[in-house]
């Protein structure tokens, strides 16, 4: 496949160039700074520096690609970081709606999820930058006519399974944390299978753990 990259220099975003190029597919990965992937080389990867949030400069190199996958999000929880998630999702349905690619993979949060658990609340409450904004997100995308998938995660971890469990529309019950590794193979399957188009679903780590 051919796969456009956003956040390609992140940590999940690391996992799915890995597993890509291992795969042979060609990777074209949107950075900005020349040196966030200075130390990868590959034949079949493509770099380009700019902003994910500028439809023009996603409309220049999107054409010709089979897949996006999207991995953006904040560093940190603040009010400003947390909207690259808007306006990431602002530039990238009208870049594609215009270069003719419409199938499309992002990550998001499970707290999208409803739940009446007290600590839900809490997390929620703490986070609701991330929630506004990945709300926000998904309203564009969904109301996009892009053919999209939304993997809604809980926490992400560096273990070095790739075992996961799924549940389309909900959290896998008693789901807990999911490794980066773990995400980056259903991503990468996903894309290549798409059978969870125009689905939202709820991912964890096997067995709702990272064993």
């Amino acid at each position: 496949m051919k796969i456009f990259l956003l956040g390609a220099n992140g940590r999940t975003g690391r996992e799915i160039l890995n597993l890509a190029l291992s795969a042979g597919d060609t990777v074209t990965a949107l950075i900005r700074a020349e040196d966030r992937l200075a130390d990868v080389s590959h034949a079949q990867l493509e770099i380009h520096v700019g902003s994910p949030c500028d439809p023009n400069v996603l409309e220049t190199i999107l054409p010709g690609h089979d897949v996006v996958i999207s991995t953006l999000g904040p560093r940190k929880p603040t009010k400003a970081a947390c909207t690259i998630y808007s306006e990431s999702a602002t530039a990238i349905v009208e870049a594609m709606q215009k270069s003719g690619v419409s199938r499309l993979l992002l990550t998001s949060t499970a707290l999208l999820f409803p739940s009446d658990k007290f600590s839900h609340r809490i997390i929620r409450w703490i986070a609701k930058n991330n929630v506004r904004e990945a709300g926000l997100m998904e309203a564009h995308i969904c109301d996009s006519n892009l053919q999209w998938t939304i993997a809604r995660t809980g926490f992400l971890t560096s273990d070095s399974t790739a075992d996961y469990s799924l549940t389309v529309g909900a959290f896998p019950k008693g789901g807990g944390s999911i490794s980066r590794l773990a995400l980056a193979h259903f991503l990468l399957t996903e894309a290549k299978q798409s059978i969870h188009l125009r689905q939202v679903v709820g991912l964890c780590g096997k067995n709702g753990n990272n064993s």
